[in-house]
């Protein structure tokens, strides 16, 4: 019998199963072709001001032009990255909304948070990685240390009476400010913030010590007076702060954290959504006007793995589990 012959006594309801899978495959087809057909919302999870929102705000503008559709950035602050977070995890899977989260949101908090409404790993498909901002430590102007040395030995002794600033339990400042606990065998006291904007804030009117913030945000900061940059976490200086010293010019060479950040939608979104979204951002990452921000903030362009979709979702799953023993090891105890 041939091909013909047996579709045309097949059963009724087995032709339209068939005819509504048929459907269903062209409709997502048509789906992916189209798209975007309207503006696309960006969601970060921290306030406006913020590294995380400065860079999201470059990616967006230069992503549009790839897209040839309107971004709009839209920011959720609240409990470390997790408000926003949940939002994309509880909204739709058209490819409509999309999320940049860094280190801290995406791969911490599953460590310092004991519950949360969403599972990162299984909620989320990572787009690409985005750009990796190496971390500064910035501290009061009247602090009573010139270099980091002199800073490590201050907070060994006075310890108790210190704090830094942090956008909340999870976020990067908060991760830099435990690292440095870690090492340096000391337990400064964090003081959480809304957002890494107001903490850098109040280390500039002097009202806490210090913050860990991104070379992004700290260009601006240090160049007030009212903040001193006293290291670069990193093996060597960025461009854009080339008088701050990196811990390899200091006795503690190994005290390296830079902050990558990632663009993810909700899990569910179509694949050739998903690989439309990944070639956009891969092209945007080579347009000349996001590069030279780039320099700009001291912001790098992540290797070619990491920016692809299975990288992305290996550096994810990788980094949280790093993070969870980095911070067991520190003592943080989820909340």
């Amino acid at each position: 019998m041939s091909s013909r012959e047996i579709f045309k006594h097949r059963p009724a309801r087995v032709l339209r199963a068939s005819a509504a899978a048929l459907g269903l495959v062209i409709g997502v087809a048509a789906q992916a072709a189209g798209y975007p057909e309207r503006p696309i919302s960006l969601v970060v999870p921290y306030t406006a001001g913020g590294a995380t929102d400065v860079l999201a705000r470059t990616i967006a503008d230069n992503l549009s032009k790839e897209l040839k559709q309107t971004i709009i950035v839209e920011n959720y602050p609240g409990a470390g990255g997790t408000v926003g977070q949940s939002r994309v995890a509880r909204g739709t899977t058209d490819g409509y909304t999309l999320l940049l989260g860094n280190v801290g949101t995406l791969a911490a908090n599953a460590s310092v948070y004991k519950t949360l409404p969403y599972d990162i790993l299984k909620d989320f498909t990572p787009l690409a990685s985005v750009g990796d901002a190496p971390q500064v430590l910035s501290v009061r102007a009247n602090f009573p240390a010139s270099n980091f040395d002199e800073f490590a030995a201050y907070a060994k002794a006075n310890a108790a009476k210190m704090n830094f600033g942090d956008a909340g339990i999870g976020s990067g400042a908060f991760l830099g400010g435990m690292l440095l606990n870690a090492k340096l065998g000391i337990n400064v006291t964090p003081v959480h913030y809304r957002g890494a904007a107001q903490a850098t804030s109040d280390v500039m009117a002097g009202q806490i010590d210090y913050t860990v913030e991104s070379s992004s945000t700290a260009v601006g900061s240090i160049s007030t007076g009212k903040i001193k940059g006293l290291m670069v976490l990193s093996g060597e200086r960025v461009s854009v702060l080339p008088d701050v010293p990196a811990a390899s010019e200091t006795s503690h060479k190994d005290l390296k954290y830079v902050i990558w950040n990632m663009m993810l939608v909700r899990k569910g979104v179509p694949a050739d959504v998903v690989e439309k979204l990944n070639a956009a951002i891969n092209k945007t990452l080579a347009r000349p006007e996001l590069l030279q921000r780039y320099k700009e903030m001291g912001v790098t362009v992540p290797v070619a793995d990491h920016r692809s979709l299975d990288g992305s979702q290996k550096l994810l799953a990788d980094e949280v589990a790093r993070w969870h023993t980095l911070l067991s090891e520190a003592g943080v105890k989820p909340e």
